[in-house]
């Protein structure tokens, strides 16, 4: 008597996207997803990157392979944003200062001519 033993098989999920070179059908449950930024692998639930790819990158895959940046490399340039915004800030204050110097002197003079 000879048992005979199941393989066990990976599921197969393909999806159809639009790509550079047309249409392209891939399989998204043993995909792994590499960050443009960081260039670190990352994977994701099928169902998860077919959803992400069709509403975030316009169905393009190539879009996708191109541009994917993962929370990781978004945290490393959130950073330079912030310096950004903080600088511009600082600027406006300073002006703001000076505009309020100035309407001050005028009152002044104003007040020293009465």
């Amino acid at each position: 008597m000879e048992k005979n033993i199941k393989k066990s098989r990976k599921s197969v999920q393909n999806y159809t996207f639009n790509s550079d070179e047309g249409e392209v059908q891939i399989d998204l449950n043993n995909f792994t997803a590499v960050c443009s930024v960081t260039n670190n692998p990352k994977k994701f639930y099928h169902s998860y990157l077919a959803n992400l790819i069709v509403t975030k990158y316009d169905n393009n895959f190539s879009t996708f392979l191109n541009t994917y940046v993962s929370r990781e490399g978004k945290a490393s340039t959130s950073g330079e944003k912030k310096v950004e915004v903080l600088e511009e800030r600082i600027s406006k204050l300073y002006q703001k200062i000076r505009e309020l110097k100035t309407s001050c002197n005028q009152l002044q003079t104003e007040s020293q001519s009465v």
